[in-house]
């Protein structure tokens, strides 16, 4: 969808979401009766029906955030179950620099080198202690072959390692790299791209910041012996692929999964989180006459979860729903799920839960029960849909699943709704 196209969109749900909210007669209900301050005697009874099946499909859809767009790499090092490493880039290595007082030269050394990441501790799980072990994982293979880049992660490609307790791990962490080999890799114009990966005594996990934080990791040495030259630091940068250019950024830092055997969703569930992420589409099949003859007091989602004893079962993730808004020119669902309004508007409330609970769970869409029932224009009004996801989307292992649509009546997704006929207000 085009910039145009999506501001248009996004006016379209805003636009309704304001005229929905100026019809405050038909709204503002007191047991029953419809406003009685503006119109008095009036009793209209408030009825509730549940709309099952309320889904015209839904499905799970697979790789969230996009690559190198994650707010931290998630290392996960969970025996045969989870492997999550990084991948940083340093592209553009500094080969000239300037000492006091003089003019340039090249640089011949690479004193005290060193790369130095800074850590994300919230939610880890440390064991004893842990070994960071960096790679050489600089290749000439499509930025795409991520097996390529696997591939290297191997006795004969290992930089350095570091091996602390749990103790000793803080939130910033130093790898001193040799000279020569930061040198060599100058001197023939190469890439310095290191791969991270995580060893524990036990399962482990946690984060590193990235470009993406803010808190990006960094390489840095000296070029010369004298006191008072400055150090100079490399930021991480992709210069491939070359074209679409800004794509290049997303190469910079990176999680790449090496290993993930939780089992699908299967046929009769959706799923939201995980690594690599995953997000649940919903498109629903409402009933005209409720759109266009009702007025809508209340509109509940029910959802029923199914207990998944996968990664970090007992730990609570919040899930959320947003709306689409993207029309339905936008046939690609993986697309027309990145094409969202704000979390928080027109579906309100949240999910607290662990993944290994079940039971029935609710989501407010009141408002926008209201948006689609004043898009008029169907080939530029948002699509009657949803998506479902996690807080922290592709930075741990947890994965939460729902019934679908195809699960037996009693536990698929229903719409809950209160509503009054619609009445037409008049001076007789």
């Amino acid at each position: 969808m085009t910039r145009p196209s999506l501001r248009r969109a996004l006016s379209v749900l805003l636009l309704a979401f304001a005229a929905a909210a100026l019809g405050a007669c038909n709204e503002h209900l007191d047991a029953g009766s419809a406003c009685p301050s503006l119109c008095p005697g009036l009793s209209v009874p408030i009825k509730d029906t549940v709309l099952s099946p309320v889904l015209a499909f839904d499905t799970t859809l697979v790789g969230y955030p996009s690559l190198g767009t994650e707010e931290g790499i998630p290392l996960a090092a969970r025996g045969d179950t989870l492997d999550v490493r990084g991948v940083i880039r340093f592209d553009s290595l500094t080969s000239v620099f300037a000492p006091a007082g003089d003019t340039v030269r090249p640089v011949t050394r690479a004193d005290t080198a060193v790369l130095r990441m800074r850590l994300n501790l919230t939610g880890s799980r440390l064991p004893a202690w842990v070994r960071f072990e960096l790679y050489d994982v600089d290749t000439t293979a499509d930025d795409a072959d991520l097996g390529a880049v696997l591939s290297l992660f191997r006795a004969d490609r290992l930089i350095t390692s570091r091996t602390l307790t749990r103790a000793e791990i803080t939130d910033s962490l130093v790898f001193p790299l040799t000279s020569d080999w930061v040198m060599s890799k100058i001197n023939y114009g190469a890439n310095i791209r290191v791969g991270v990966k995580l060893v524990g005594a036990g399962p482990a996990s946690l984060r590193l910041h990235t470009t993406e934080t803010g808190l990006a990791p960094d390489l840095r040495y000296y070029a010369s012996p004298d006191t008072l030259a400055a150090q100079i630091v490399v930021s991480p940068y992709s210069k491939t692929p070359l074209q679409p250019p800004s794509v290049a950024n997303d190469f910079r830092d990176y999680a790449i999964v090496a290993r993930n055997t939780l089992p699908s969703a299967g046929g009769s569930a959706i799923a939201t989180g995980g690594v690599p992420a995953r997000r649940a589409y919903l498109k629903f099949n409402l009933p005209q006459w409720l759109l266009d003859s009702t007025t809508i007091v209340r509109a509940s989602l029910q959802l029923t979860q199914i207990p998944q004893r996968g990664f970090d079962p007992s730990d609570s993730v919040t899930i959320f729903g947003q709306a689409v808004s993207a029309t339905d020119l936008i046939t690609d669902l993986f697309r027309a799920s990145q094409i969202l309004a704000p979390e928080g508007m027109f579906v309100v409330d949240t999910i607290r839960v662990a993944p290994a609970d079940s039971g029935v769970r609710t989501l407010e869409m009141n408002a926008l029960m209201r948006v689609w029932r004043s898009s008029t224009n169907l080939a530029e009004a948002p699509q009657r849909a949803i998506v479902l996801l996690q807080r922290e989307e592709g930075l741990h292992g947890s994965e939460v699943r729902f019934f679908n649509a195809k699960a037996p009546a009693a536990v698929r997704p229903r719409l809950r709704i209160s509503y009054i006929p619609r009445v037409d207000f008049g001076v007789p």
